[in-house]
């Protein structure tokens, strides 16, 4: 066949010399790498190919082939190390014979897989004979246009080559086989030989897994142990394998079928490791890169302690021969760990025991039967003033400052009797607890335990004790006291002699009686009890009861009793004082309540939640979310002066929780609260209606100060006006006048009559006429008011409320505000497109009449004046008089009267008078 790349097909005799070539080309060929080469190049030259591959059978799984070279095209499709599985084309090729095909990838066979690589070629694959059957595929391609099927002799030629090319591959397996059985016995040799001199348990294991990586031409191997208890199991010799894949191992292993496989000493072999990892293990084995494993368990004491791992890059067969080497060397290996870790135990617990020993702070000595010291620390040494190499072979009594005399030699008596004895050694200004234990060869185990400290500590605590405040006392097994000391005396008022042997329960009775079971007597207690003094006299006493002995002994107690008489009285006092302060609290009608440094709400009595609108306490709650914007600034520096320890007296604007602006005085001053440390306590009075009563008076006495003043001056200001008008009408009636005189005459008068007319409003701001009052219907006064109003004004809408009562009042003065009112609207509205509202009402106290109008409304600072005298927003429009009037005569028949803007634009006056009857 021809392909575009490749070259001509050879003649005959050019093909017999390719063939002679290639046999003699594997004849020396050295390694079954170098025979594929050697083929691959030469079945391209015999069939005029673009790409060659040669695949050999696998016997696991059955069927299947592994790629073993390719070159060209081919390379793209079945790469080396690839599995082409039983259902492959090349399969189908080793079943049934040679298949020639103008298109291989458009077989039957190669599209049964959708993810192999496709590549449209023709080709030729011819079964290969290996020994005495067959045993792989040949493959030639070339470009399938322009394509020239093969004939007869091609395929001959082809045959010829592929058999060669087996017969090359069976010798070159075969001594393969044979140079690694010699491997691996070796290997085995070397295994068992390591047992004979067993190193530390890790260089083992490193050992062990580099020989059998060498053995089984493995890229990588590693160490597994088992660690049943804890589920992890520990890598300790990793050779090639990534982190990831140890890591992984080692968490998840144990939990997987493949453990438990192991566990029964059974070998895992898996030709291809991809396919058939564990799933907990699959994507660390693809990130790995291996492709054939082997885990071969350790079994070591009759129990699998680990596992040893072989790993290739490429599928790997493991045919049972090598399967039983694989499991002998794993058996050796085993062997060998386990030996190792025995050795590295014994010789940790030597070394541990050695250092304890070395370095116990008491002094140790062994000795022989004879009382000759074997082996003495540091501390005997320093105690014998030698060095410790100095110490083996002397006589333990020798080497000693001071025996102990005039009692048992303690070493005798260890020795005759089989049991520990003590004696007490003074060397110099320290004292010595001598213990000698016997040894089952007659030694002795001497030790040396410095008490001079604890001599002192006992001495110490015995002072303590009786010079406690604390009564003490100790109890035996049967609850008797057999030592009290002096305060214990002073506490029951009596002499320390009078209360030894006496029963503790009598002079101290528990009131809830102690625990029932015998377990009682080993558990501690504490309790309040009542002494009964000698002359009478009662004492509260907190007792602590423990007991002397351990857990597993009853012994004696010892109890602790402190008079608690005085914190008694004064916990009592303070229960009442913290109960008339909760009363105080929660009944007082002033607002107090305490604030963290934050200005959270930590406390509040009814009447802070009534201030601020609530009615029941809410958490979280913070002084801020009352304040006024432009207060928060001003109130929370006082609040940090008070937390700094000033005491503080302020106002501040609030807004309660149903909108109401309201105002409060406050008192601050610190406190330290155990729980929420120092706070702040607030006493607050609501004083908004102070403040507004106080600013009426204040302008009520301003007001009649005012009207007095302008009463005076409106008298003076009368007569000599009254003149001037006079004169100047005089003056009108002589004749002749010219027009200019006239008119100056008639402009004195005019203005004459308006200064009289403002002299006038003044005397009525005064007050000066008193108050002709009688039933008078504020209905019927506006229907007056309107029915000779001149036409041309702003338009009123009427809402009267029907049946208004009457009220006891002058009806002409109140003509007079309602006209002012009507008036101030009017000019609001002057532009004549807006019109307003008069309204009347009525409550079960008052009767009620407002003006509205849509005008501009009135300026916000301007709002808190215009009922004051002369203050007007008309300019020169206006004396600024009509306003203050009406607020006299309203006030002057004992009712309010108010100005605001309306939300929707405009300004609403309304004045209320009492309604005749209510209370």
């Amino acid at each position: 066949m021809t392909g575009s790349t490749a070259a001509p097909r050879p003649t005959a005799l050019e093909a017999a010399g390719l063939l002679a070539g290639l046999s003699r080309g594997l004849a020396a060929a050295g390694t079954l790498e170098d025979a594929v080469e050697l083929g691959l190049a030469a079945v391209r030259q015999l069939a005029a190919g673009d790409g060659a591959a040669v695949a050999e059978r696998l016997d696991d799984p059955p069927g299947s082939l592994v790629v073993l070279g390719a070159v060209g095209p081919e390379a793209r499709v079945q790469p080396a190390g690839a599995v082409l599985g039983p259902s492959s084309l090349a399969a189908a090729v080793l079943r049934g014979g040679p298949r020639v095909s103008a298109n291989l990838d458009a077989e039957p066979e190669a599209a049964a897989n959708p993810l192999r690589t496709r590549l449209a070629r023709a080709g030729v694959m011819v079964p290969m004979r290996l020994g005495g059957g067959t045993g792989g595929v040949l493959t030639v391609s070339a470009a399938a246009v322009p394509w020239r099927e093969p004939d007869a002799t091609d395929r001959q030629l082809l045959a010829a080559a592929a058999d060669q090319l087996g017969s090359a591959i069976v010798a070159l397996r075969t001594r393969g086989q044979l140079l690694k059985r010699l491997d691996q016995i070796d290997a085995l040799g070397r295994v068992a030989h390591a047992l004979t001199g067993v190193e530390d348990a890790r260089s083992t294991m490193e050992f062990v897994a580099g020989e059998g990586r060498e053995v089984f031409l493995a890229q990588r191997a590693g160490v597994f142990l088992f660690d049943w208890a804890a589920g992890r199991t520990d890598c300790v010799a990793a050779l090639g394998l990534p982190t990831a894949y140890v890591e992984a191992v080692g968490q998840r292993l144990l939990q997987t079928p493949s453990a438990r496989t192991l566990a029964r000493r059974i070998p895992i072999f898996h030709p291809d490791a991809l396919r058939e990892a564990e799933p907990a293990l699959r994507e660390a084995v693809r990130d790995a890169g291996f492709r054939s494993a082997a885990l071969l368990p350790l079994v070591f004491g009759g129990e699998t302690i680990g596992a040893l791992g072989f790993y290739h890059d490429r599928p790997q067969p493991w045919p049972p021969d090598e399967q039983r080497v694989a499991s002998a060397f794993a058996d050796q290996a085993a062997l060998a760990i386990g030996k190792s870790r025995l050795v590295d135990q014994i010789a940790r617990g030597k070394r541990e025991w050695q250092s304890a020993f070395d370095a116990t702070a008491g002094g140790l000595a062994i000795t022989d039967a004879g009382g000759r010291i074997v082996r003495g620390n540091l501390a005997l040494a320093r105690l014998a003033g030698l060095p410790v190499t100095a110490l083996p072979g002397r006589e333990l009594r020798g080497v000693l400052p001071a025996w102990p005399g005039g009692v048992p030699d303690p070493l005798a008596i260890a020795q005759a009797e089989g049991r520990a004895a003590t004696a007490l050694l003074e060397a110099g200004d320290r004292l010595h607890i001598l213990t000698a234990t016997p040894l089952p060869d007659r030694g002795l185990v001497v030790a040396f335990e410095d008490v001079t400290e604890v001599m002192r500590l006992e001495d110490r605590f015995r002072r303590v004790v009786q010079n406690a405040y604390d009564a003490i006392v100790i109890t035996d097994a049967d609850g008797r006291i057999g030592f009290a000391n002096p305060a214990a005396a002073e506490l029951f008022d009596l002499p320390v002699e009078a209360l030894l042997r006496r029963p503790l329960d009598e002079l101290v009775p528990d009131p809830g009686g102690a625990p029932p079971g015998p377990a009682a007597a080993t558990v501690a207690r504490r309790f309040e009890s009542v002494v009964h003094q000698a002359d009478g006299a009662l004492r509260f006493t907190a007792v602590s009861s423990a007991p002397l002995g351990e857990a597993d002994q009853v012994g004696g107690r010892v109890v602790v009793l402190r008079d608690v008489t005085a914190e008694r009285v004064a916990a009592d006092e303070r229960r009442r004082s913290e109960a008339r302060y909760r009363t105080l609290f929660a009944s007082a009608p002033l607002a107090i309540f305490t604030l963290s440094a934050e200005g959270r709400f930590l406390s509040v009595n009814r009447a802070a939640l009534a201030l601020v609108g609530l009615a029941q306490p809410r958490a979280g709650l913070r002084l801020q979310e009352f304040l006024a914007p432009d207060e928060a600034a001003r109130v929370e520096a006082d609040l940090a002066r008070t937390l700094g320890g000033e005491s503080r007296e302020f106002t501040l604007r609030f807004r309660r929780l149903d909108g109401a602006a309201r105002e409060a005085a406050l008192v601050t001053v610190a406190v330290d609260e155990v729980a929420a440390g120092r706070s702040v306590l607030a006493i607050a009075r609501d004083i908004t209606d102070d403040r507004v009563m106080r600013d009426r008076l204040i302008h009520s006495e301003k007001m009649a100060a005012l009207g007095h003043l302008v009463s005076g001056v409106a008298h003076e200001l009368n007569n000599p006006l009254a003149g001037i008008a006079a004169l100047a009408q005089a003056l009108m009636l002589e004749e002749p006048l010219d027009p200019g005189a006239r008119r100056v005459l008639e402009a004195i008068r005019e203005e004459a009559g308006r200064a009289g007319r403002t002299v006038t409003d003044l005397l009525t701001f005064g007050r000066q006429r008193p108050l002709q009052r009688g039933p008078t219907d504020l209905n019927a006064v506006l229907r007056d008011i309107f029915l000779v109003r001149p036409p041309g004004g702003a338009a009123f809408r009427l809402d009267l409320e029907p049946g208004l009562p009457e009220v006891d009042a002058d009806a002409d003065q109140l003509r007079q505000v309602i006209q002012n009112l009507l008036g101030n609207a009017e000019y609001a509205m002057r532009d004549g497109a807006a019109r307003g509202r008069v309204a009347t009402w009525s409550t079960p106290s008052a009767v009620g009449l407002a003006v509205e109008d849509e005008g501009t409304g009135i300026p916000p600072e301007a709002l808190a004046h215009v009922f004051e005298p002369f203050f007007t927003t008309k300019g020169g429009d206006g004396s600024g008089l009509g306003l203050s009037i009406s607020h006299g005569i309203v006030r002057a028949h004992g009712g309010e009267i108010r100005a605001q803007n309306r939300p929707e634009g405009g300004a609403r006056v309304w004045f209320e008078l009492p309604r005749p009857g209510a209370q």
